[in-house]
């Protein structure tokens, strides 16, 4: 399947949608080069919980 580059916050995430679409969803956050997902992580435990790690 081709993936697509999602932008959020300014940055580009390359994403890929696999199996069935029935299925429970799987999110996969890998880093790139020089990038990881601790930010990414850190916002979103915010938005959900008003609070950091």
């Amino acid at each position: 399947m081709e993936g697509n580059l999602l932008e959020v916050r300014g940055k580009r995430l390359y994403v890929e949608i696999h199996g069935n679409e029935n299925a429970s969803s799987l999110l996969y956050l890998r880093g790139g080069p020089g990038e990881n997902c601790c930010e990414f992580m850190f916002h979103q435990t915010q938005k959900t919980f008003g609070t950091g790690f």
